[in-house]
């Protein structure tokens, strides 16, 4: 059963508007996948700065769509290098959605690179599926279509442990103030703190204070999409050096240039 919160992670701004394309999907869909994406990288070499979001990212590159990978959930900003031009489509899993086309635990398969090539553990049937949709020529909007009716002819339901969601609903509902981890609080999940690691580890990717962190710099960022950065850092942090250290570890750059600055660059 898909977890039911309301969180809509986000990454930052692209100056060039076409050069990153969203596609938000639609009931029942929208049960497993936040978005359809597809970047597109002009002639030359390009760097992409990625942030924490807690999801895990199928990408297939539509230039060679037999070069398809995964992205699993990391702490810290991670930048990626490009040689354009190439466009890159990508299927962006709610938290613990991907679970419904990959029914191994995330743990059993990730790694310290948090970059698995889609072959070593998608199914034949959606690696066929996912070239199959990406070697047809076709408009962003009609891909994404495509590709939302190819999901749900292969998504399954899955079964989320119940001490799991109850922690991740914690998080979600304490982003404001400091998350408790200690045996005493992680006994009203049901688990001890030992074992809530072993499992966030084993199904989310991260620790469980990572994750937390993570919720927490993008509800941020979240709000600095719609309001011009001011104190709204007061909402979820001690203080202003706090919020700004955090915010630092996990974008790479302060608020200020976060706000002033395209995630997708070149060095020329």
């Amino acid at each position: 059963m898909p977890i039911n919160i309301d969180y809509y992670p986000c990454q930052g701004l692209i100056k060039d508007s076409s050069a990153y394309l969203v596609f938000k999907s639609t009931y029942p869909l929208n049960n497993w996948v936040q978005e359809f994406w597809q970047l597109n990288i002009p002639d030359g070499k390009y760097f992409y700065r990625s942030v924490p979001d807690n999801c895990v990212d199928i990408i297939v590159n539509l230039t060679a769509p037999e070069d398809a990978f995964i992205v699993t959930p990391f702490s810290s900003r991670k930048t990626f290098e490009m040689e354009g031009p190439v466009s890159y489509f990508g299927i962006r899993f709610k938290t613990l959605g991907h679970q419904g086309v990959i029914s191994t635990p995330l743990g059993f398969w990730n790694n310290n690179e948090n970059i698995i090539d889609a072959k070593d553990i998608l199914t034949k049937r959606m690696l066929s599926a996912l070239s199959t949709g990406s070697y047809k020529p076709m408009s962003f909007q009609s891909r994404c279509k495509s590709f939302s009716t190819i999901l749900l002819s292969v998504l399954q339901n899955y079964a989320i442990d119940p001490r799991l969601l109850r922690y991740i609903t914690y998080c979600h509902q304490n982003i404001g103030s400091s998350i408790n981890l200690s045996d005493k609080q992680c006994s009203e999940f049901g688990l001890s703190a030992r074992h809530l690691r072993r499992l966030t580890s084993q199904y989310l990717g991260l620790s469980p204070r990572e994750f937390a962190k993570v919720l927490r710099f993008q509800q941020t960022l979240r709000i600095m999409q719609k309001e011009k950065y001011s104190s709204d850092w007061g909402r979820w942090y001690y203080d202003q050096s706090h919020f700004i250290r955090d915010f630092k570890r996990m974008s790479g750059v302060t608020p200020n240039e976060f706000q002033n600055l395209s995630v997708l660059y070149n060095t020329d």
